[in-house]
């Protein structure tokens, strides 16, 4: 034991000298504007742009009646061809005025969304587009035949650039959804409810490009997805994907993968401890932070103003109360959420365990502790790196059991302890193990990623009971 712990230290002090060298570099502003690094969504062509069309450029001419504009919104469509909805207008807002019912209930939904993102929730408007499209300072909606490989999409509008040839931070957009979410380009879901959190979903990238175009895809991603639960919480369509995400414990919360609509729970989290409007604060903070574009400080800072606390301290709990997060002591629908996997176990009669994981990333060890007085885990995190250290027990159901647990964090990493007595009392210990270090530096354009200096840190972890 002693032998392995000091290898980490040998190993810790390394990565200290890493981290210290190179802090002073992460402090500072992007040398480069954020437009050199890239933008979560490419500015491209409207459906009726020509001759630069893109890949879902109109084929006919819109419809007499297009656009149809509501206070906030205008909807375009044609009649013919194959982007055009069903011409069936029979039990609109006003039957037989030509606009078709699917386009009227486009009306209904897009001004819902806006009633409540920025209404109800605050969300600043969108960036005005001036007199493009249908009307000025109207988001702009195409109805186009996309089935089969999107839902809908929000993209910023070309033309944006300034003289210098580099986009501004804030920039205006448009939505493209699909003409009528027919079941048999979108089996297994329903028709409308497809429309409502898909519109929810890409109206949030509109108002996000309107804060800051240039931050992290997983930080658009898992708000966007967080954002349809806030809009239409009887869907629950983010389920989909916090199923993967319960699969991926070992990729970064951070990454820019599939995982990123599942870690709208990240923002389920964040919500529950310090209200919604903490999500809108880092969208709104996030274009004051530096280095400009690094979405780990967006969420730092508007944390530390909700505060007390920080990113990194934070995901620590949220790795925490993971463990157990059926129990909807902590996750307000968790009862809908399946149970984490464990990676391993810990025993007092086993050695100790060697775990290797990247930042922003936990692993679960289930804890073997039938009696005795109390269970105590240790752990050893490199040096340098701030970790966490948890240890969750539950008495009773996965649903509605009661939950017990101590964490123990430290921002430079070494050595960790909990304790929790009176072991046999729990149905399921667990041991939580986390890399919570966000520390970057510099953004690879090969990777389109930050460049993270704690991954493959090796923790030390063992169990032993008092008697």
């Amino acid at each position: 034991m002693k032998c392995r712990f000091a290898a980490v230290r040998g190993f810790a002090k390394l990565l200290l000298v890493a981290l210290s060298a190179l802090a002073s570099f992460a402090a500072l502003p992007a040398l480069a504007p954020a437009a050199d690094q890239w933008v979560f969504r490419a500015p491209a062509a409207r459906p009726t742009d020509k001759p630069d069309p893109n890949r879902h450029t109109y084929d006919e001419k819109q419809a007499p009646e297009s656009p149809a504009c509501t206070p906030n919104f205008c909807i375009h469509w044609v009649a013919r061809g194959a982007d055009a909805p069903s011409p069936i207008d029979d039990d609109g807002i006003e039957d037989g005025d030509g606009v078709p019912d699917f386009v009227e209930r486009v009306e209904e939904v897009s001004e819902h969304v806006y009633e409540v993102e920025n209404r109800r929730l605050g969300w600043r408007d969108p960036r005005s587009d001036g007199t493009v499209g249908g009307g000025r300072g109207k988001t702009d909606v195409y109805l186009a035949e996309i089935g089969g490989s999107l839902f809908g999409y929000a993209a910023p509008d070309k033309g944006q650039a300034t003289k210098e040839h580099t986009l501004p931070r804030r920039l205006h957009g448009y939505l493209v959804i699909d003409n009528d979410y027919d079941p048999f380009e979108f089996p297994g879901t329903d028709p409308i409810e497809d429309l409502q959190v898909t519109f929810s979903h890409e109206y949030t990238h509109i108002l996000q490009f309107g804060y800051d175009a240039y931050q992290d895809a997983w930080f658009a991603e898992s708000t966007a997805t967080w954002m349809e639960d806030q809009v239409y919480n009887r869907i629950n369509d983010y389920l989909r994907y916090v199923r993967r995400w319960e699969r991926l414990n070992e990729v970064p919360i951070t990454e820019s993968a599939i995982r990123e609509y599942g870690s709208a729970v990240w923002n389920q989290w964040l919500a529950r401890r310090y209200g919604r409007a903490v999500i809108r604060r880092a969208w709104a903070g996030a274009i004051h932070v530096r280095p400009g574009g690094f979405s780990v400080a967006a969420y730092d800072r508007a944390i530390r103003e909700a505060g007390p606390s920080d990113f990194d301290r934070d995901f620590a709990r949220f790795a925490r109360d993971l463990a157990e997060w059926r129990t909807e002591e902590i996750f307000r629908e968790g009862a809908l959420y399946g149970d984490l996997p464990r990676q391993g176990s810990l025993s007092p009669s086993s050695p100790d365990r060697r775990r290797l994981l990247d930042h922003t990333t936990f692993q679960l060890l289930r804890v073997d502790a039938p009696g005795g007085r109390a269970v105590v885990v240790e752990a050893a995190a490199p040096t340098g790196a701030s970790a966490g250290l948890a240890l969750v027990g539950r008495i009773g159901g996965e649903e509605d059991g009661e939950v017990v647990s101590r964490l123990r964090f430290k921002r430079r990493g070494g050595r960790l302890s909990v304790k929790l007595p009176d072991p046999g009392r729990f149905d399921r210990l667990t041991a939580v193990l986390v890399n919570a270090d966000s520390t970057a530096i510099g953004f690879s354009a090969r990777q389109l990623d930050w460049n993270y200096l704690t991954d493959t840190a090796p923790f030390w972890a063992r169990a032993r009971v008092l008697r």
